[in-house]
């Protein structure tokens, strides 16, 4: 690929932004389906009805964090049970401008005693605007958002970051696989031009409402590939400092049809994907001074991983923390390390951290 592909303009389909939803199946147009699966899950849960912000479905978990039964959840306001001011998050649900954000926020138990909690809130479907959305309660609050979520390795996933003029200046090497471009080819390129023009203003929308709050959201978009195709992928995107800076993961969806016999199982396998972003270890967000394309050109070959675990050696993490920050053992994280020392050409720890102060 040359770098000029990048830059070229491509013929913009003509589809209507819930186009996705007429190209795979989803299971989660049906509300009883779904409510069935938010019931039987063993995540803490609950199904929100976008038009009306009612409960429609909630899991034992759940009813059991603010201490009622089930049937004295479902078609209550979730307000009952919130405390404080709203994010503005859910109206940006409800118009299809976001497919999830984060919150720390105020349970009210049934009791009238409040809870700290961390929500995730994600739209279940694929039409957008969508019906249902899912909330999500993690009982912990971390010390700062979640930015390159820590996932299994069998996840394919893009993540990079965009410096304060909307380039990109870190991405990792999966970007090959997954969208047929050379990380060195796109480093200083601006991102929201490989951006279909049909979704800028849902990526515009998630860029302005985590500048504004801090918190990650997610949005639904296509992305032209190298050979000119586009992908429907989903985009958590995070703030990094004062605005403009961004920081992106990139995952593409799923068009695989789904059996009626395996409808249900494959609605409760979403949830537990989506709860599993939700619960990954927070990662530190990558400081100005961390090494970028520019500086270190060799850093285009690290996947995601590397990236991840390089970015905390370079903010003083050592293999015991590391390995606690990404849920890994001390052995896989000396792998990666291993693996960066190979690809940047040096020999120990203390060889890397020179590099890196050198490159700065």
């Amino acid at each position: 690929m040359t770098t000029s592909a990048v830059d070229a303009p491509r013929r913009v389909p003509v589809r209507p932004d819930d186009a996705f939803a007429a190209l795979v199946d989803d299971p989660f147009q049906s509300g009883a389906l779904t409510g069935e699966a938010v019931n039987r899950s063993a995540l803490t849960v609950a199904e929100v009805d976008l038009a009306t912000l009612r409960v429609v479905a909630v899991s034992d978990a759940a009813a059991a964090l603010v201490g009622l039964e089930r049937e004295q959840l479902v078609g209550r306001l979730v307000s009952d049970f919130v405390e404080g001011e709203p994010t503005g998050g859910v109206p940006l649900l409800a118009t299809g401008r976001l497919d999830g954000f984060e919150a720390p926020r105020q349970i009210r138990r049934g009791d009238g005693t409040v809870v700290e909690a961390y929500v995730w809130a994600h739209v279940l479907g694929l039409a957008r605007p969508a019906r249902y959305a899912a909330a999500f309660v993690v009982d912990t609050v971390p010390t700062q958002p979640p930015l390159w979520l820590s996932s299994p390795s069998s996840d394919q996933k893009v993540i990079g970051t965009v410096d304060d003029e909307w380039r990109i200046d870190r991405i990792s090497h999966e970007v090959q696989t997954v969208l047929g471009y050379r990380p060195e080819d796109l480093a200083g390129k601006q991102p929201l031009s490989s951006v279909n023009p049909h979704d800028l203003p849902q990526v515009l929308t998630g860029l302005a409402h985590v500048h504004a709050t801090g918190r990650n959201a997610v949005v639904r978009l296509r992305v032209r590939r190298a050979d000119g195709r586009w992908l429907w992928c989903r985009a958590h995107l995070s703030a990094m400092g004062e605005a403009p800076r961004f920081a992106f993961t990139l995952r593409p969806l799923s068009q695989e049809k789904i059996p009626d016999a395996e409808r249900l199982s494959a609605l409760e396998g979403r949830l537990a994907k989506i709860a599993q972003e939700v619960r990954s270890v927070a990662f530190p967000v990558p400081s100005t001074e961390a090494p970028v394309l520019a500086d270190m050109p060799e850093l285009s070959n690290l996947t995601s991983r590397e990236w991840q675990t390089l970015s905390l050696f370079a903010d003083g993490g050592r293999v015991a923390g590391i390995a606690d920050h990404l849920g890994l053992s001390q052995s896989t994280v000396r792998n990666h390390l291993s693996a960066i020392f190979k690809k940047v050409d040096v020999g120990s720890q203390a060889e890397l951290l020179a590099r890196l102060r050198s490159s700065r």
